[in-house]
Order: structure tokens, then C-alpha cells, then sequence
């Protein structure tokens, strides 16, 4: 079997435009992976075609192979260990599609390629939010009541002389944070896992700060306090709260999150399968995460084809925690043929081959995204 072409397509979803790229093989069976970056995903479909000129002819089933030429060895479109978010999101979606081709040529489900189901429903959290604390609570409980039994809100931060932020002249709002999360533990109750995304805007002394005033919500998990520019920031916000740190999806390989468990940084590893490469390196990611004894939750603000291959990679690994799942995009399941199966909380993974999905054509004609659309 040999490669004979890849391509992209691009849904209009909110927020961001889903990137699935199909490879398509002589046998004629095409493969799925998705490579979205949120509100880059024009740049990530130009790297994949540069990428593509050299795989065509290769052999689909050389995963490994193909992963390290284009990201060590190629001198005409590689990375040549220079990655990044662009670069490793069009790598993720090529690499993520060969793991489907693997899956519908073995008749097996990718989990089943990668050790086998340690699991067959994928918890998962989903978000809440709004303008005021009893918003805030009645969209979490709203959640609960859908069977939802982990939970994830931001914290408040406010605009100064029209920046978006300014990490070193703000704390953000405290208070209203606090007030927020008091609320929606109050609506929902001491079972539910909290999650709190800090979006990497604080420093440490104000990550520190906030968290403190937080601990008595016995949340899940404190989610990217800093950014990741410097490593070191993480393991001296861990030592002074309570809190499990996780981080940080804005990392874009194993080394990187290897060191960050050796600073002894995070009690949670959060990749994003898409930033860092697809499956072949985020299971290298949770393999290295396990040795320290630390759990892994995908970073997952992604379309239905990036939801079940964190999904499947997530049912596969013995260090599991609840992945991100966006709710609220009522069209999600019309460009799949098979609706995600969701129930209380959970991903149901099916035992169809692949990832369990084909697109479709009526959500191709309805939702692609093409250059020159308003968004």
C-alpha cells in the first residue's frame, strides 16, 4: 500500500476551524487525523502540504518511520527538532490518519493497536461560565444534570488601556474568581471535580496568591497558572499550594514534558495531542508520565476526529485522568457518520476499526470552511 495523496478540510466551528486531513492510500482506504490549531489552522494547512510532497509513495503501516523523518531527518519539509505548535499540528494530523489506515486494514480499533482497552469508556470534563456567580452555578449544575461529573471554569481577568492582558500589572479579579467557584461548588455539590484554567496568565506570586484563596473548594486541578516560557516557574507554584498542578498544552514533545516531570513541576500532565505530534508521541508522553506516577488529561478543544483520538489513546494508557470535552456546537455529530457516544460523563468507545468514523458528505457541503469566509 502506498500513499497517493493528503489533504485538508476545514470546518467553520466556533471559535476555531476543526482541520481534518485525510491521507489517501492506492488501496483506497483514506485514513483521518485532525491538526487544529485554534484560529492558526490556514498556517497548519500549509504546512501539511509541505509536508505532503515528500510522503507520497511512502508506506502507510511505517508510522515511526514517517514521524521521524519528517520531524529529524528531512532537509525538504522536516522540523529538524525545531518544534513547534504549526509544525507538530500538521505532523499530528498526518500521524493520527496512519493510525486510522492501521486500524481499517487490521479491522481493529486504534486503542487495540496500542496495548489494548485498559478502559472502554473515557471520562471527560466539560466547561461552565458566566457573567455573574449564579450564571457561573446554574450552567455547571445544568452540566451535572447531563451526567457530567468533572467540571472546568477560567479565571476572571479584566482589560487594561484595551490589552487583552497584562500579566505583570494585574492580578486579574481575585474576588470574583473566589466568588465564582464558591457558587458552583455550592450548586454541585462536594463529588464533582472542579478544574480551574488559569490560561498560563499569572505569575507565580499571583498564581500562588489565588490559589491559596481557593484551596478551600478541594478543586481537581490548577490548570497552566503560568506559561510555560520558563519550567522552573511550575515547581515553585506547586511546592506552595494545595492544589494539583497540571500543564501545559503548550508543550510540543516528550523531552519538554519529560523535563517539566523532572522539575517535579505538575501532579497532572496536560498535552494536546494535536500541538505535540499525535499518537505515536503523546503515548510516549503518558509511558514517560507514568514513571512519575502522573496521570494524563489531553488538552482537547477539538473536532470529533481530534476527540477520539485522544479518546482511544486515552483508553489505552493505565494513568488516566478525565480529557476536555467542548460541549454546546449542536452540529458536531453531522460531519461523522457515527455519532459520539456519550454517556454520563463518559466517552463509549465502539469496536469499529480505526478511529470508528468516516466524514461526511452532507457535513461537507454544509460546514467547510473556505478562504474568504468572514471568520
Amino acid at each position: 500500500m502506498k500513499i497517493t495523496d493528503i489533504d485538508t478540510v476545514m470546518y467553520d466551528s466556533p471559535g476555531r476551524k476543526w482541520t481534518v486531513v485525510r491521507v489517501h492510500t492506492d488501496a483506497g482506504i483514506t485514513g483521518l487525523g485532525e491538526a487544529t490549531y485554534s484560529n492558526k489552522e490556514p498556517v497548519v494547512c500549509a504546512a501539511v502540504d509541505n509536508m505532503k510532497q515528500e510522503l507520497i509513495g511512502e508506506d502507510p503501516a511505517r508510522i515511526e518511520w514517517i514521524w521521524h523523518h519528517i520531524y529529524r531527518r528531512s532537509s525538504v519539509s522536516g522540523i529538524w527538532r525545531m518544534a513547534g505548535p504549526v509544525w507538530m499540528s500538521a505532523m499530528a494530523g498526518i500521524d493520527i490518519a496512519l493510525w486510522d489506515i492501521k486500524g481499517k486494514v487490521a479491522g481493529l480499533p486504534v486503542y487495540e493497536l496500542l496495548g489494548g482497552a485498559f478502559r472502554r469508556q473515557v471520562d471527560v470534563y466539560t466547561h461552565f461560565g458566566g457573567k455573574t456567580p449564579d450564571d457561573t452555578a446554574r450552567m455547571a449544575k445544568a452540566k451535572q444534570d447531563e451526567g457530567f461529573f468533572a467540571l472546568k471554569g477560567g479565571a476572571s481577568w479584566r482589560d487594561r488601556n484595551g490589552l487583552d492582558w497584562d500579566t505583570y500589572l494585574d492580578d486579574g479579579y481575585p474576588d470574583k474568581t473566589v466568588a465564582h467557584f464558591e457558587a458552583v461548588r455550592e450548586a454541585v455539590g462536594p463529588d464533582v471535580k472542579l478544574f480551574i484554567d488559569c490560561h498560563g496568565r499569572f505569575t507565580v506570586a499571583n498564581s500562588i496568591r489565588l490559589a491559596r484563596r481557593l484551596e478551600h473548594l478541594d478543586l481537581f486541578a490548577y490548570e497552566d497558572p503560568v506559561a510555560p516560557d520558563d519550567l522552573t516557574a511550575y515547581p515553585k507554584i506547586r511546592s506552595q499550594i494545595t492544589i494539583p498542578v497540571m500543564g501545559s498544552e503548550r508543550l510540543n514533545t516528550k523531552s519538554q514534558f519529560r523535563r517539566l516531570l523532572e522539575l517535579e513541576g505538575i501532579d497532572i500532565a496536560q498535552p494536546d495531542m494535536m500541538y505535540s505530534g499525535g499518537i505515536t508521541e503523546a503515548q510516549k508522553i503518558a509511558a514517560i508520565a507514568e514513571t512519575f506516577h502522573v496521570p494524563i488529561s489531553f488538552h482537547n478543544t477539538k473536532g470529533p476526529v481530534g476527540i477520539l483520538a485522544a479518546a482511544h489513546v486515552t483508553a489505552s494508557i493505565p494513568n488516566a485522568a478525565p480529557i476536555e470535552f467542548v460541549t454546546g456546537i449542536d452540529w458536531r455529530d453531522e460531519i461523522i457518520d457515527h455519532p459520539l457516544d456519550v454517556q454520563g460523563g463518559r466517552i463509549v468507545l465502539s469496536d469499529r476499526p480505526g478511529l470508528g468514523v468516516e466524514l461526511t458528505e452532507t457535513g461537507l457541503a454544509k460546514h467547510q470552511w473556505q478562504a474568504g469566509d468572514p471568520r
